[in-house]
């Protein structure tokens, strides 16, 4: 039998090659990458898991009119603002993504403790509120901290794989927040929302390092990240320079992109209200039953990847400007694919012509989600989160803008003329935007 000398030795050992492996675990960007991928499911799953309850809540349970829908709606988007914003130039500025990271996920939990105890108005405001500042943080830091650590004009595809987690999340968690609900009532999704904030605190914790300090660590040894995750030497780069958020705001690729940002996401919000009213009201489909979303949340998920690998092979084959192109390609094929909804007189057409606008608003949504990140590594700026809560800043602007403008329209004009307007006059600005950067980047030598 063993003695417990070499018992012990054979344990510590053990420790030893755990630790080890922990340690690299821990430094390796790939990790940083699966962890947002993961922070944006546990995000986007959060609000599609209540938000398909609130109806119930509000309406049967505390007896609120429907316009409170919307308000607990935009509470969720100040949220978003206010902690993107802060968390943008807090992080920047001590230089520090992990810990701004796990005090989001502090905030996701006590959102989920509110949530837990409402039993009136004003904490179904607050709950949203709160949740909207730790979305804003989360999605802020998460897409900086995959722009850290990997190279300039890269990014295409590792944001679409990030995006990728928002879909599924997307798809599901109505489902199971409704299951949830129809089981334990409020405290049912409300326990999860506690539980998953706790899970992101630990998966931080305990598998990652600050992003910051892993692409510290590998410029001073003179390495970057390559295009197929290995290692290659290069020389070191200059010191990062500063750029204010108002600076960084102010440049053309950053304006086209969040002009973008805005534009995809504001016209599929818009769609998201509008063509369960125009199911019902125009088609005679009453029975959809979800599944227009469902069948759309599956382009999304098939198409992320494959539109995000594409754009970074474009980009490495004929530079920076097929970035614009491809923007420039999503703006006119969504005018396409939303007159071709509109003019729809059957249900099998008007899918369609939404599965064409799922491609079409991707194209634009993708290039332009990875732009803030190779923008700033390309300039070589410290403004990484600055950038990204530019980006969330657009995502809650398009969401909160467009849908009221497209109800208050359908209520009186109908389906057909107000959503081929509201589609064409932001995506037409957005083409001549990429147009004038196509235009100018080919003047230079």
């Amino acid at each position: 039998m063993p003695s417990a000398y070499s018992t012990l030795v054979s344990l510590l050992k053990a420790i030893g090659r755990t630790s080890s492996e922990l340690n690299r675990i821990r430094h390796s960007p790939a990790t940083i990458w699966a962890i947002a991928s993961l922070s944006l499911f546990i995000d986007t799953f959060v609000y599609t898991l209540t938000v398909s309850m609130l109806p119930d809540i509000l309406q049967n349970t505390m007896h609120s009119p429907a316009s409170a829908n919307g308000v607990v709606t935009t509470m969720f988007g100040v949220g978003s603002v206010v902690g993107s914003t802060v968390s943008g130039i807090l992080s920047d500025r001590l230089r520090e993504r992990r810990g701004l990271q796990m005090i989001g996920a502090v905030v996701y939990s006590v959102a989920g403790i509110v949530f837990y105890f409402a039993r009136h108005y004003y904490q179904v405001l607050l709950f949203r509120l709160i949740d909207g500042i730790a979305s804003g943080v989360a999605c802020t830091l998460l897409y900086a901290s995959v722009g850290d650590v990997y190279p300039a004009k890269l990014l295409a595809f590792k944001v679409a794989v990030v995006y990728f987690c928002n879909n599924v999340a997307y798809t599901i968690g109505p489902v199971c927040g409704q299951r949830l609900f129809d089981m334990a009532g409020v405290r049912g999704p409300a326990a999860v929302v506690i539980a998953l904030g706790v899970l992101k605190l630990v998966l931080l914790f305990a598998f990652t390092k600050d992003s910051l300090a892993i692409r510290g660590q590998t410029h001073e040894s003179g390495y970057i990240q390559a295009v197929d995750d290995g290692w290659s030497l290069k020389s070191p780069p200059p010191p990062a320079k500063s750029m204010s958020l108002f600076k960084l705001l102010v440049r053309l690729p950053v304006v086209i992109s969040t002009l973008s940002i805005i534009t995809a996401i504001g016209i599929q919000c818009m769609l998201e209200g509008l063509v369960p009213l125009h199911l019902v009201d125009a088609l005679n489909h009453p029975h959809d039953k979800g599944m227009t979303f469902v069948i759309l949340g599956l382009v999304f998920t098939v198409m992320v990847p494959a539109i995000g690998k594409a754009t970074d092979k474009l980009i490495e084959w004929r530079g920076e400007a097929m970035r614009y192109y491809i923007m420039l390609f999503g703006s006119l094929a969504t005018i396409c694919a939303v007159v071709i909804m509109a003019l729809a007189k059957s249900y099998a057409v008007l899918m369609v012509g939404y599965a064409f606008f799922a491609v079409t608003d991707l194209c634009m949504f993708i290039p332009a989600q990875s732009a803030y990140g190779d923008f700033v590594n390309g300039e070589n700026t410290d403004s990484m989160a600055r950038g990204y809560s530019i980006a969330v800043f657009a995502w809650a602007v398009g969401a909160i803008s467009l849908p009221p403008i497209g109800t208050a329209l359908y209520s009186r004009y109908g389906f057909l003329a107000p959503t081929i307007a509201i589609a064409a006059v932001p995506c037409a600005l957005c083409s001549v935007a990429c147009v004038l950067f196509i235009l100018r980047s080919a003047r230079k030598p």
